[in-house]
């Protein structure tokens, strides 16, 4: 595989990441364009996954309702099952625990709540439909945190 860069998102790479957002999300799950568009109280941090300099994955977090949320999270279907989600996830939450932010909170496909439970966080509901499958809230805290 062709060298793997996972770093923070710069505004030029917002075109290519809401490319990347609109296809799996309202390509493959069916969620209307106009909901993929993250809305926070506070300035949204976005991380990326970058393979030949082109976006294959991305993640954002935003603070809303007093919490921090970290989702948005897609990697590019060509790439998937080459651990490029999970050492995004890693990438960007140790990002943010390095912030001071002490835990995490997310509504996930059952995908991302296995790789976010493999690192310490725990379920905290019950899942729920929403559009082609179920997201289940999970929280990470970073205390529970392993690589």
């Amino acid at each position: 595989m062709q060298e793997l860069v996972i770093r923070k998102a710069t505004d030029l790479d917002m075109g290519d990441i809401m490319k990347l957002q609109v296809n799996v999300f309202s390509g493959e799950q069916k969620i209307p364009e106009n909901m993929i568009e993250v809305i926070g109280e506070e300035a949204v941090q976005w991380w990326c996954a970058t393979i030949e300099s082109s976006i294959v994955g991305a993640v954002a977090a935003w603070k809303e309702d007093e919490k921090i949320h970290w989702g948005r999270f897609a990697v590019n279907s060509s790439y998937r099952g080459k651990h490029i989600g999970t050492a995004l996830a890693k990438y960007s939450l140790e990002d943010l625990f390095s912030q001071g932010i002490k835990e995490v909170y997310m509504e996930a496909r059952e995908a991302t709540v296995k790789i976010i439970c493999d690192m310490g966080g725990k379920i905290v509901g019950k899942p729920v439909s929403f559009y082609e499958g179920t997201i289940t809230p999970v929280l990470i805290c970073e205390e529970d945190y392993y690589k």
